[in-house]
Formats: C-alpha cells, structure tokens, sequence
C-alpha cells in the first residue's frame, strides 16, 4: 500500500461512502498494516484498528457492515468513525502533489496550524496512475493532473486545485487559503471529450446500467470546469440492434445525454447497429439508418479547432469484421481539402473496430477460453481488416488521435506518433474482478490553445457495487509524459 493510497483511503474514512473505506483497509492485512502504521505517524488514533489482528482480520473481512464489526470486536465502530469524521471534516485540507517525472519538492509546512497539510514526498514516475474509489473531491486534482504540481485544497463539499512551479508558490498557497476567492471556480483553457461506446441499447437490463453510468457522470460534472462545451462522442453499437425501437430508444439516449450534461454528441455506427440476428441490413432499411444515425464524415467543432472524422469500419466488412476500404478514405481526404487553413486544426478518428490488439487492464479476470480458446480467434475475426493501410493513411494525414470500441475492453497505447484508445462498454460487458462487474468510459482533456490531448482518463464503475470506482490515467503529450 503506497503512501498515496493511504492518504486516498483517510479521506475515505472522512468523506467517503461506507463501501469505500471497507475496501480500503480491508483489502488484505498487509495493507491494513500499513495504513495503520501511516494513521499513527500522523497522530491520527481510531480504536478499533488497533485491536485487529491478522487472526481479527480475516473474521472482520467478512462482516457485511459496521454493525456487523461493531458486534464482531465488542465495541461501537460507528461511533469512532462518526467521531473521528467530526474531528477533521470541517477542517481545511491540503494535499500537495509533485510534478509528475519531476523531483520531489523539500517539506513545507504552513503557518496556519487548523489547516491539515499534507505531501507526497517520492518523485512519480509512472506514465499512467491508478486510483481505487477516490475519496470525494480527489477527482480534482487527478483531472489537472496535466498541471502539477501543486496543491488540493478541500473541506466537506468544496474543492480547488492550486497549480504550483517553483518553491516561492508556497507562501502564495497561503494567500490563496486565506483569500475570499478561494473557493471560485478556476476555469482554464480544457475542453473535455467523453467518449462513450458499446452501449447495446434495446434490452431492458442496460436501462439499469445506464442509471449507473448517470450517476457516475453527474459526479464527474462537478470537476470539469471548462467555458467549452462539452463534446461526447459515441465509438459505435449504440443500439444492440436497429429496429424502430430501439432507434426511439437510442435518440431519447441522445437527447437525455444533452439535456443532462448540455453535451454536444457524436457518433459512428457500429456492427450491431446495422445488423439483425447476425445478418447485414439490406437496401432501405440499411440506408435509413445510416441517414438516421451517421450524417456527415466530418464533424468540425469550431470552439476548439478540431475535426471529428466519422468513418464507417462496417462498410466492406461481414458481420464483425470491420474494414474502412480505400475509398471512404479517399472520399474524407477529399472533404478535409474543402476546409480552410486544415492544417490550424487538430483531426479525430472515431472507428468503431479496433485496429490492433486490446489487452485487458491487469486487475480484471482473464478466463481461460479468452487467454487460450478465442483470444487469438477474437482478435483476427473481429480486427480491422485494412489496419496496415489504414494506419499508413493515419500518418499521411497526421493524425494523432483514433478513437474506436467494439471489444468491450479499455485500452490506450501509442504507436508511432498516433494514440489508439479504446472506450470499453458504457453499459457494462465483459470486465470483471472477483464479484465485481464493470462498466467503462473515457474522458479526454483536450488544451484547445496548444491543440493537444494532455490526459485520457478511463472510468471503470462497479454495476453490482455502483459506488466503487477504478480510475487510471493515462499522461499523453507534454514534460510529464513518457515517451
């Protein structure tokens, strides 16, 4: 359990839902250990933990509840922690994180002793992070990750991230505590891309999951402070299938989504989208819902100079195999030559078939007929089938972003100069961990001055345990990221 993952799983204790400080210290021993260990260094004393032992542990990792430990160690759990909530919710927090790839920054402290300060002292490193049910208001600074170092300024229901450069920022931090602004919300110059795939629309259970991808995304709200608007897009299999139903689903999906987070929204079309038990739509019906759903090959967003370039992978493909073929991509070159000043925007794919191989994240079960049976058939009958000359055309063009679904698998990876990420299933499909069930998006910070993507977050959200979250960032252009 790394020094960060204590401080996430206090603040859990503080501020979180009981679910998500149970699983913080019940993990394993060796972590309740540990985040025992780091309480006591920083004189923060909570009773209970002090009477568990491995023998105690593995008897309260099954209780259900705090009830249930109440009566497990003979004592009244819920109060200490209702107690040690009082103690410090209330309070100011800071919590400083340094640069990422940049050396630690010497200890600080600050004058006001009512204000809780706490630093993460070793250099990160990493590429990409992991969080597991970050506690409420961490999300802040995790979505300016592209801005550390710097400071978390938080209380019960108030947030700010306070950017920090050089060591003088420490006594402007102070200012910043004390000043009247400090709660305002610090717009800069992101604009945010959710982007969202493989929802299968149609059957009644998905009803449910998107009830719990709402609620994570009503969340999330809270921490995009952007004067742009937001941008979704949708990598394809919107509806499971396209009858008339489940298209009148698929737009009151759409408008829902625009009315809810005042999006703009984009998409492709996917194989499901076109197919009724297993066979390609012919002639009208065909048509009507490429009409219906697809519309232009370019989609340009004025506000932030980018150009979203919708190509259908399902045109020269049977069933799940997607292909883009040499004249779609003519006919997109041929559109990108009709804007003006092309080369002061920055281009888009969405796909909806990936075109190279997904791997799925290293906490999530991999069965044995994935990693032995299909794995290989999956990814050869369901790939894109012109992937070498579509990425040929990729770097022709200079483009450095590709977004794609289909395999229900999160995945990020650069490849040469253009990042291929996958956005799993937003309705849950696939990924599983233990009794876990997930469903997935991404979100993609976009600098609209420097026309660049800094981070792409994916969201993993528990179906089963909806306030249990897995959150890993993924660095992209810029000092911090690795090459």
């Amino acid at each position: 359990m790394t020094e960060f993952e204590c401080i996430n799983a206090f603040y859990n204790i503080i501020y979180g839902s009981e679910g998500g400080y149970r699983r913080s210290f019940m993990d394993t021993y060796e972590h309740f250990c540990t985040l025992r260990e780091w309480l006591f260094h920083h004189d923060i004393i909570i009773p209970f933990m002090n009477l568990i032992d491995e023998t105690m542990f593995n008897l309260a990792k099954q209780c259900k509840n705090l009830e249930d430990l109440d009566h497990l160690l003979h004592m009244n759990v819920s109060e200490q922690i209702k107690t040690i909530r009082k103690q410090y919710q209330d309070r100011i927090h800071v919590l400083f994180f340094p640069g990422v790839n940049q050396d630690p920054w010497p200890i600080f402290q600050l004058k006001d002793q009512n204000v809780m300060l706490t630093q993460i002292y070793y250099k990160i490193t990493e590429s990409y992070l992991t969080v597991s049910d970050p506690f409420p208001g961490l999300l802040e600074a995790i979505v300016n990750i592209d801005k550390w170092p710097g400071a978390l300024v938080f209380t019960k229901g108030k947030h700010v991230f306070y950017p920090m450069r050089v060591e003088a920022d420490i006594h402007k931090l102070e200012d910043f505590i004390h000043s009247d602004y400090l709660w305002d919300v610090n717009r800069t110059h992101a604009s945010y891309y959710l982007h969202l795939s493989d929802l299968h629309l149609g059957p009644e259970r998905k009803e449910k999951h998107l009830m719990t991808l709402y609620d994570s995304l009503n969340t999330l709200m809270d921490y995009l402070h952007s004067d742009h608007k937001l941008k979704t897009v949708v990598t394809g299999d919107l509806m499971n299938s396209p009858s008339k139903k489940n298209m009148y689903v698929a737009n009151d999906f759409m408008t829902g989504m625009k009315k809810r987070y005042h999006t703009d929204f984009t998409f492709v079309l996917g194989n499901h989208d076109m197919i009724v038990n297993g066979l390609n739509l012919a002639g009208g019906q065909k048509s009507k819902v490429i009409a219906y759903l697809l519309g232009e090959k370019l989609k340009i967003l004025e506000d932030d100079h980018v150009i979203l370039i919708k190509i259908d992978s399902n045109s020269e493909g049977s069933l799940a195999r997607g292909k883009v073929g040499r004249r779609q991509l003519y006919e997109i070159d041929e559109e990108l030559s009709t804007v003006d000043h092309l080369e002061d925007y920055t281009l888009v794919a969405l796909l909806h078939h990936h075109v190279c191989k997904c791997e799925k994240s290293e906490f999530l079960k991999i069965t044995f007929k994935e990693k032995y049976v299909l794995g290989k058939l999956l990814d050869t009958s369901k790939a894109l089938v012109d992937s070498a000359s579509f990425y040929a055309w990729l770097k022709r063009r200079h483009i450095k972003y590709v977004l794609h679904g289909h395999k229900h698998v999160p995945f990020f990876i650069k490849r040469d100069n253009t990042y291929i990420i996958s956005a799993g299933s937003a309705t849950g499909g696939g990924l599983s961990e233990d009794k876990s069930k997930y469903l997935s998006y991404n979100l993609l910070k976009y600098d609209y001055l420097n026309g660049r993507m800094t981070v792409c977050f994916t969201f993993y959200i528990d179906r089963i345990k909806t306030d249990r979250t897995r959150l890993e960032v993924y660095l992209m252009e810029g000092d911090y990221a690795l090459e």
